[in-house]
């Protein structure tokens, strides 16, 4: 079932598309990175320019690649890994600027959440096996013992030290931070920018559940963000079909020529036990996967606030993250929830002018 969620999420979770016109020419790359498939795709008419776009989506990618290097939680080479046996040391870990950025909105999101996000999770998250061979229901003694780990408060990023370097603290050992809830977003932003420095202004990048794209003439008002149906009747042939025809894969879309999507779902990675779905977005608070709501979406101007406020918004679920997502200037969100056996839906009043809602 993982695998096969896997599969469909990396093709359709985000889907943009537009009335094509024959002076457009898109340049298109794909790769495996921060565990799903990253589209970059480049709007231009045709020209003989196409080999300097290709390498400028190059650059993007070993931007991106770098990052993900940096801020995985799975290779004991990263940061991450660097943080997590230095953070509680007397002299902290000396954090690079990226991570220092990723930090500061990992902690801005904790804070207007009251820690409904919280990458300092990782203890928890690691008992679940979720990204790893060892995927299973960790028994409740062992997430009531790992619980006191899990707290923003006690993760403090400063720059005291005469390197004017960035420190990262713990103030207490055995906590560990998790980036999957921001990271992704962070390294689709710094794509575009190496993209936008070459002088390209009609672009898209896709990554899993993350999106941002930029749009000239060519394309401006034609583009469409397709949000996928969290539970298609037919979840086998649902998908089988030209995405963009078929309405029963998808629960909605609206229409965005600039900015930053981002959704969180429970149908991304899970297993079922005794009949109970549980998947990886857990509740900071309990230890346990969310469940006031299974889809979150949020617009906002850049990939890494989406990406953390999707994570947020999930949560919190659909009265609490849309209050949340009202409050806050230049975001949009959407949140799909069950009630009995019915599937709901509430949005942000400016967002709720854009969606066409299919079901």
């Amino acid at each position: 079932m993982y695998r096969r969620a896997f599969l469909i999420k990396i093709l359709i979770l985000l889907i943009a598309s537009w009335g094509c016109q024959a002076e457009i020419h898109t340049v298109q790359d794909s790769r495996i990175l921060m565990d799903t498939l990253v589209s970059i795709n480049v709007y231009i008419q045709k020209s003989p320019k196409e080999a300097a776009v290709r390498r400028a989506i190059a650059a993007a990618f070993a931007e991106m690649s770098r990052l993900d290097s940096s801020m995985s939680a799975y290779r004991e080479d990263s940061e991450v890994a660097m943080i997590r046996k230095n953070a509680a040391s007397a002299t902290g870990a000396i954090i690079s600027n990226d991570m220092d950025s990723v930090l500061a909105v990992s902690q801005w999101a904790s804070q207007i959440s009251n820690g409904a996000f919280d990458v300092t999770v990782a203890p928890i998250l690691q008992l679940w096996g979720f990204g790893t061979d060892s995927l299973g229901l960790p028994g409740p003694e062992k997430i009531t013992a790992r619980l006191p780990l899990v707290d923003y408060q006690n993760l403090i990023v400063s720059n005291e030290n005469s390197t004017q370097k960035s420190l990262a603290r713990f103030r207490q050992p055995g906590m560990a931070i998790d980036l999957g809830g921001v990271a992704k977003g962070y390294a689709v932003d710094r794509g575009l920018e190496v993209l936008m420095q070459a002088g390209l202004r009609d672009v898209m990048i896709t990554a899993g559940g993350d999106l941002r794209t930029i749009a000239s003439s060519l394309t401006a008002g034609r583009r469409y963000i397709w949000i996928r149906h969290p539970r298609p009747a037919n979840f086998d042939s649902a998908f089988q079909t030209n995405a963009g025809a078929n309405t029963t894969a998808f629960f909605g879309r609206f229409k965005l020529d600039a900015g930053a999507v981002s959704t969180s779902g429970d149908y991304e990675r899970f297993f079922f036990k005794d009949g109970q779905r549980y998947h990886h977005i857990l509740d900071p608070y309990t230890g346990y996967p969310a469940m006031a709501a299974i889809s979150a979406t949020v617009l906002a101007k850049n990939s890494v606030q989406a990406d953390a406020l999707s994570t947020t918004l999930f949560v919190l679920g659909p009265e609490r993250g849309i209050a949340l997502a009202d409050s806050l200037p230049e975001v949009e969100a959407m949140i799909i929830y069950q009630d009995g056996e019915k599937l709901k839906w509430r949005a942000t009043e400016p967002l709720k002018d854009k969606l066409e809602i299919f079901h």
